[in-house]
């Protein structure tokens, strides 16, 4: 099966019409009748608990995917009455939601098996088993859970087309109970109107997120939401967690509509566009900091719940500003073919391409640290997509003219990662990797052109073209040993995931920008060295930046 990608797409910079379903295989009823569950692929009551312990560590602080009380009571009482390879009567969708933890709590432990996912015939007959709209609405907020559910798996296992389906299909059922909006009266207990509000959030951030990976719009807008987030005391963890994931997920959003031209091409009003972006994070940062700060000095626990959110965070950077890149990218092309020189970049834009430098470097470091203390995951996607879109940035940054920043040593450290996933069952990393040594290849080739075309012009704070990032040096005489990565990656030196990230240099950064929207963008003239007042701070900002490695977010 082929999809279709847009232009905001992590994996439509690799190739614009994907395989879907490829890595591993799923039995996919009615193609082939499941059947019932032989008794031995029943947990026991010990295990159906750690498996629903597993889930909750991995996914419970950043997700709602079950009640907690109404999912245990079920529990208890499904094995109180001995355990059965079918659901008992009345307990229909509580039985597939059961086999949907399950089988993810499986498969969050042991990875994939051969070509075929961790609890895929858990998952495989829960399929077979959901029932169509009438009996999906029979109890509609354990539908929403349950599908919710079953998307994140299957956006685990690369079947990206059938999880962005049940992610709407979740979103409909939500939209038609009137989620998005506040619930007045009925005869809602305090504890209901919390479990719609995180069902609703849960919808809100895998629909943003599955929808940045496809490249596709979002469902709903902004302004038609109108519920409060759901508030579990002050001391709760999952409410401060939730609270952030839904902003980051809301910034995404806003990347993905403004900053992403329609047709793939920058428009007219990117840079005003990309201002708000940044303003925006200079808020988020601050909020990092307070609650989920990221450490690397080993001065505290490891907490994967602020990794994922630093992580977020650093991924709203990277597709702001990616855009950007590919436009340098193509005038580099442009001028390889017409034999043309290659101009300076703007001060302003080095320092967007130092920004998103900043935070793919600070990513693939989050992923190192988590490495390190067993925290990696290999079988969500979202840490697979970070190595990869991170990796994808400083690899092509690398190749550009001008470019200040020309370090490929982290792109070792992305291998060393996929290497790592790879090795706990991953097969999608595979498909990543290939994809990363494909384009490395393409890169050495092209910087073999590149030096055969560009005359040497040594710039201070760069290196030379034909000294390319040692990148002919690194690219031709250390390429096999990039593929196979180093085992002990560089040393951190920060000391935190947004060490040096200042929301008054995040701000000055966006003011930065504010000469260019008054001038026509449509020749895309503002990307190379001017004299205007806004280019010469600029450049005096980078050079500061050179010097104090502080303002740069990330």
């Amino acid at each position: 099966m082929i999809g279709f990608l847009g232009p905001s797409s992590t994996w439509a910079y690799s190739r614009q019409k994907c395989p879907d379903g490829r890595a591993l295989s799923l039995e996919w009823p009615p193609g082939r009748a499941i059947g019932p569950l032989k008794m031995d692929q029943i947990p026991s009551l010990d295990f159906a608990m750690y498996l629903t312990n597993t889930v909750r560590f991995h996914l419970g602080q950043l997700y709602h995917l079950f009640h907690e009380k109404t999912f245990m009571d079920g529990l208890h009482e499904f094995y109180a009455r001995g355990p059965q390879a079918e659901p008992l009567p009345g307990g229909h969708l509580w039985f597939v939601h059961f086999l949907l933890i399950m089988g993810f709590g499986q498969a969050l432990l042991s990875g994939s098996m051969g070509n075929r996912p961790g609890g895929s015939e858990l998952i495989s007959r829960a399929i077979e088993l959901l029932p169509n709209s009438f009996g999906l609405y029979q109890d509609p907020i354990l539908s929403i859970e349950i599908l919710c559910c079953l998307a994140l798996y299957l956006q685990s296992i690369d079947h990206r087309n059938s999880a962005f389906l049940y992610i709407g299909q979740a979103m409909r059922i939500a939209l038609s109970q009137g989620l998005h909006r506040e619930l007045i009266g009925g005869d809602l207990t305090e504890e209901d109107v919390k479990r719609h509000r995180a069902v609703w959030w849960t919808i809100y951030i895998l629909d943003r997120r599955f929808s940045s990976l496809m490249g596709a719009p979002n469902m709903i807008h902004d302004e038609d939401i109108m519920v409060s987030l759901p508030d579990f005391g002050h001391k709760s963890n999952f409410s401060k967690s939730l609270t952030l994931h839904v902003a980051l997920s809301r910034l995404l959003a806003s990347v993905l509509e403004n900053v992403y031209g329609k047709n793939g091409e920058l428009g007219l009003s990117f840079l005003e566009n990309t201002q708000e972006v940044l303003r925006n994070l200079s808020g988020l940062a601050s909020d990092l900091e307070e609650s989920f700060e990221f450490r690397f000095d080993h001065s505290g626990p490891t907490s994967r719940v602020a990794a994922t959110l630093n992580l977020y965070y650093h991924q709203c950077i990277v597709l702001a500003t990616r855009p950007l890149l590919m436009c340098l990218i193509r005038e580099m092309l442009e001028n390889i073919t017409a034999k043309r020189k290659h101009r300076q970049l703007a001060a302003p834009i080095k320092a967007l391409l130092k920004t998103s430098q900043e935070s793919a470097t600070k990513s693939l470091r989050i992923l190192l640290s988590l490495q390190s203390q067993h925290l990696l995951e290999s079988f969500l996607p979202f840490d697979l997509e970070s190595t990869f879109s991170s990796a994808f940035i400083l690899a092509l940054m690398a190749i550009i003219p001008h470019c200040p920043f020309k370090d490929v040593t982290e792109i070792d450290t992305s291998f060393y990662l996929l290497n790592q996933m790879i090795a706990r069952g991953s097969f999608i990393a595979e498909f990543r990797k290939d994809e990363l040594e494909r384009l490395l290849e393409f890169l050495r080739l092209l910087n073999v052109e590149l030096s055969a075309t560009t005359p040497v012009e040594p710039q201070l704070g760069y290196l030379a073209a034909t000294a390319t990032m040692n990148v002919a040096g690194h690219f031709t005489q250390d390429f096999d040993q990039t593929k196979q990565a180093a085992q002990l990656p560089p040393p951190l030196e920060e000391t935190s995931a947004v060490s040096g990230l200042s929301p008054n240099q995040m701000l000055s950064l966006a003011e930065l920008l504010d000469h260019d929207t008054a001038i026509s963008q449509a020749d895309l003239h503002w990307l190379w060295t001017s004299t205007g007042v806004a280019d010469r701070q600029g450049e005096a900002m980078y050079h500061v930046g050179e010097v104090t490695d502080t303002w740069v977010p990330g």
